[in-house]
């Protein structure tokens, strides 16, 4: 077994100072230089030093593939999961640029240290085959992944709480996950892992509005679901079972899974120019009513200015999703429109006025009764308080 050289107390003495700067110093103060400069750097001299240490060890073998390709499975299933709790629990709009200079900015703050980061983390794993070192590993990138002060400023026990459960603890089992990915299925699998996650977070338009309890439930389960089955392929191979037997498997499964999970997460996420929204309410009966799904066409800041009367539109009040008629449209000569909604199956209008800024889209039809099990998800998700109406106050 290899012992510890030069370059890998090395690279351990820099993420030690990393963390040190993380914590005590902190970005908040110059994010931006963190961000563009110090963190992107950082990240690049580790994978320079690290490309040297042992870069045989990262190469693909068949059984690394048929690992490969369940993580890539299992990534795609849990964003379609993901995304589809927006259906009942609303989405909110992603705080990323989703402009292209936006989404190529962010790249480079967000993907681009991923990958340096990975690579740095496989060859520490391989540069000491000893559980210390694995231990050792998975500690120092655990913090170097968030931060303390973030977590503990609050005074608020309960917020403590939160933050522990919904950022700590997920970083720290995503972390233990990684590690063993890097011993398991080398440098690949962690990008298989990690990449397809922060992509979506970066370059999508919305997101599940979800509160500190699901993330942390979430952020729990995907490191031990993907941890299972990766193990389960170990346990095959070790047991000699087929090569031939597990890529074929492997290739039907990516064939008949992959491409159905990619349509299906790009028309719940919103990617394409119509997306659906599950109905909680009866504010609009009879055009459509609880447990209908309606079909939104996503408008760009053009297509806002031809919204007419009696449209029916989808916007964003107060955090929840609303699919109400227009009653009104007013134009100010600044440039600024001001929209009256109004739910059919109501009484008087709505009382606050709709922003442009606030419209997602204008509904085109909709889809009798496929919504149920969204209502009642969300229903069983809010018993200790009363569900929000996504479609109005009725």
């Amino acid at each position: 077994m290899k012992k510890f050289n030069i370059k890998t107390i090395i690279i351990y003495l820099l993420l030690i100072i990393y963390i040190f700067f993380n914590d005590t110093i902190g970005y908040k103060d110059f994010t931006n230089i963190f961000n563009y400069i110090i963190n992107p750097i950082f990240w690049l001299i580790l994978f320079i030093i690290s490309y040297y240490i042992n870069k045989e060890y990262i190469k693909i073998t068949k059984f690394k593939s048929v690992k490969l390709q369940t993580i890539f499975i299992i990534i795609l299933t849990y964003l379609i999961l993901y995304f589809s709790l927006g259906l009942f629990l609303g989405y909110a709009k992603n705080v990323y640029n989703n402009s292209i200079v936006g989404i190529i900015k962010n790249a480079y703050v967000y993907i681009i240290p991923i990958i340096f980061m990975e690579y740095t983390r496989t060859a520490l794993t391989n540069s000491n085959k000893k559980m210390y070192n694995y231990i050792i590993i998975t500690i120092l990138f655990t913090f170097a992944g968030i931060n303390i002060q973030s977590i503990f400023t609050n005074s608020n026990y309960s917020t403590i709480f939160k933050n522990l459960s919904s950022i700590a603890i997920p970083n720290i089992t995503s972390n233990i996950l990684l590690t063993y990915l890097s011993i398991n299925c080398n440098y690949y699998g962690n990008l298989f892992y990690k990449l397809p996650l922060q992509i979506t977070n970066i370059c999508l338009p919305i997101i599940p509005n979800l509160d500190w309890y699901y993330t942390a439930i979430l952020g729990i389960l995907l490191p031990l679901i993907t941890y299972i089955f990766v193990k389960n392929i170990d346990d095959k191979i070790n047991n000699y079972e087929s090569k031939r037997r597990l890529k074929k498997k492997s290739t039907i499964k990516m064939i008949y899974i992959i491409i159905p999970l990619l349509i299906c997460i790009c028309f719940v996420a919103g990617i394409f120019k119509y997306k659906p929204t599950a109905i909680l309410s009866n504010s609009m009966k009879p055009i459509y009513s609880r447990g209908d799904v309606v079909v939104v066409e996503k408008l760009s800041k053009k297509e806002l200015n031809k919204l007419k009367k009696y449209d029916i539109i989808e916007y964003i009040l107060d955090g929840t999703i609303v699919a109400h008629r227009i009653i009104n449209i007013e134009k100010h000569s600044n440039g600024t429109i001001l929209i009256t909604t109004k739910g059919d199956n109501n009484n008087a209008a709505d009382t606050k006025k709709v922003k442009a800024e606030q419209v997602i889209g204008r509904v085109k039809f909709s889809v009798a009764k496929v919504g149920y099990p969204s209502v009642y998800l969300n229903e069983f998700f809010n018993k200790e308080r009363k569900a929000k109406v996504a479609t109005g106050d009725k």
